[in-house]
């Protein structure tokens, strides 16, 4: 019987705790929330000079930064065809070359700071399901040598046994410059790296309101108020970093920004030779479905899958049962082995399915990274605090619209529809 709580929590070293110290008064900038976005911020603010507060609500990395698959990704959620289609060849392609750029700043910052996450830089696959959409991978494959001078590689068939052990795909692609980590212990990591360089954390800090005290600073040069449940802190600068949370804090993105669970199962550790048998290279996989998939091995050979089409709000043995079947179908091998853990994490999405980075009413935000925010979030949070301390910035994803949801009223059903809604297109093709 698995039980309800997540495995890196439980692989990873006691937390730092940053609870119960005194606020300061005022500060130069105040993050709101500590997943990877904002410990990322802190940490390039405080190295920059800045008087950083972080505040977190619950503990750092509590949501989903420390509850994802590990699956660091040097690519986008959108393939760059559809993100060429969306927004033009120009845009996307800096799109997509700064979630390259992304995943070389989590492996910077992992050196540079010498934070233990089990980091590895093993690539990653996208697994056709369906014969047209291995043509899909191709074309793919041909964009990115072209437009953004990237390359993959797409194996046939007949060749998938080098990557994955298992007939249910029928083509794969490979991105050799993803990797993987221990979310738990990078994100944590972060935080430490952050208070060694000054930054000022503190958990169980609730942020209720920010208000603008004028369009010009005053004379201590605040222009924010930033009000918690512990107190009230003045400051010159707001970066957002609470990604779900933020509509709950800031009006502006009220039923913009919508709550979505994922959810995650993790088998008992695998023998040696059926983990090397069924990833051979270690790398961390997704499938091409809207529904997908995406499973990796952990440092201790556990099976850790996730996505599926799973709900929020229903029995947990309801979601339990549908991650195993989806793992069982591709890996029919693991049908004897125990499953140890499972447990979801809630992350943010807009309609249009994009990141979305930059300042809206005079506040540093960045969110909604679809899958991809252990390299994203990492990246634009320090791409952010760049521009806060004056420096140049790299955010392709500034002022892009953000659809609004009027039916919204923070329920599960909207996204658990969506997700219906997304098999039935699974099933069209």
């Amino acid at each position: 019987m698995a039980q309800n709580t997540c495995l890196w929590w439980e692989t990873a070293p006691a937390p730092n705790s940053y609870a119960n110290k005194p606020l300061p008064v005022k500060t130069d900038v105040v993050v709101v929330g500590g997943g990877f976005t904002g410990t990322s911020a802190a940490l390039q603010l405080a190295k920059g000079g800045a008087r950083v507060t972080l505040l977190e609500a619950k503990t750092i990395g509590f949501e989903a930064s420390s509850r994802n698959g590990g699956q660091a990704l040097s690519c986008l959620h959108l393939t760059l065809n559809q993100a060429i289609k969306e927004h033009g060849r120009e845009l996307a392609r800096d799109m997509f070359l700064a979630a390259t750029y992304a995943a070389d700043t989590v492996e910077r910052i992992v050196t540079d700071e010498q934070l233990d996450c089990d980091y590895l830089r093993c690539g990653n696959i996208e697994a056709a399901i369906k014969p047209a959409h291995v043509d899909a991978l191709k074309r793919e494959q041909e964009t990115l040598r072209e437009v953004a001078g990237y390359e993959v590689t797409v194996l046939e068939k007949n060749e998938i046994k080098s990557e994955l052990g298992t007939d249910s795909y029928h083509g794969l692609l490979v991105n050799p410059r993803s990797g993987s980590v221990q979310p738990a212990k990078f994100v944590r990591g972060m935080g430490m790296a952050a208070e060694r360089a000054g930054a000022d954390i503190h958990e169980g800090t609730r942020v209720l309101a920010v208000d603008r005290i004028s369009d010009s600073p005053v004379s201590d040069g605040s222009r924010f108020l930033v009000k918690t449940n512990r107190g009230d802190i003045h400051t010159k600068e707001i970066m957002l970093a609470a990604n779900a949370w933020i509509g709950n804090i800031v009006p502006q993105f009220r039923q913009r920004v919508l709550p979505a669970e994922s959810f995650i199962i993790a088998t008992e550790p695998l023998p040696m030779e059926l983990a090397q048998k069924l990833i051979p290279n270690n790398r961390v996989v997704y499938d091409t479905r809207k529904t997908l998939a995406y499973y990796r091995l952990s440092p201790d050979n556990r099976m850790v899958w996730g996505g599926e089409l799973t709900f929020a709000g229903i029995n947990p043995q309801t979601n339990i049962n549908t991650l195993r079947r989806g793992m069982l179908k591709v890996f029919p091998e693991l049908a004897n082995f125990n499953l140890d853990y499972f447990w979801g994490g809630t992350m943010g999405i807009t309609l249009d399915e994009n990141t979305h980075a930059g300042q809206i009413d005079g506040m540093w935000y960045s969110m909604c990274y679809v899958g991809h925010g252990v390299t994203l979030a990492t990246y634009l949070g320090q791409q952010m605090a760049n521009g806060i301390l004056g420096k140049p910035v790299n955010n392709p994803f500034n002022d892009l619209h953000i659809p609004y949801v009027s039916p919204f009223r923070e329920n599960a059903w909207v996204v658990n529809a969506g997700k219906l809604w997304f098999r039935f297109l699974d099933m069209l093709g």
